[in-house]
């Protein structure tokens, strides 16, 4: 007989859902503003200054010292998303292993989204990050209520 998800649990995943969806936003927003995201790179990195002083963006997107934003994005993303969607799975089925993991990749998430807002980044880059940080706390809120304990097999 199969047992009830508690909502916390349904909740959890709900939010881990929302987790992926804001970071596929993010990686498609770094594809699309990459230009931006050079020149807020490019800040702090005096090498850079010079290339752009000399011959602009174009010749700075094409430099080798610039990295790979877009594909060191979609690299990270289609990682964290395959990941939560097992550990999602696992979690949905009551492993209690997967809560620590799942808390974990959440701290990770509001730990790299304050990595985010402290950078020169566009604005919009700051919110999403902000967004992360919040649904990282609310998924973690989610994953120790006492029914998802209740809920989970060790």
């Amino acid at each position: 007989m199969a047992r009830d998800v508690p909502g916390s649990v349904v909740n959890a995943v709900r939010v881990l859902v929302l987790i992926v969806a804001t970071s596929a936003v993010i990686t498609q927003l770094i594809w699309l503003l990459r230009d931006d995201v050079i020149l807020g790179w490019a800040e702090g990195n005096p090498s850079a200054q010079e290339i752009l002083a000399q011959g602009g963006i174009d010749q700075l997107r094409d430099s080798p010292i610039v990295p790979g934003f877009v594909a060191l994005a979609v690299v990270a993303f289609v990682g964290f998303a395959l990941l939560a969607v097992v550990l999602g799975s696992f979690f949905k089925g009551g492993h209690a292993w997967t809560r620590p993991v799942l808390t974990a990749t959440a701290g990770i998430g509001v730990l790299v989204g304050a990595v985010c807002i402290d950078n020169q980044l566009p604005v919009i880059f700051s919110v999403l990050s902000a967004l992360v940080i919040v649904e990282g706390l609310v998924l973690s809120y989610f994953l120790w209520k006492r029914e998802t304990t209740s809920y989970l097999r060790d």
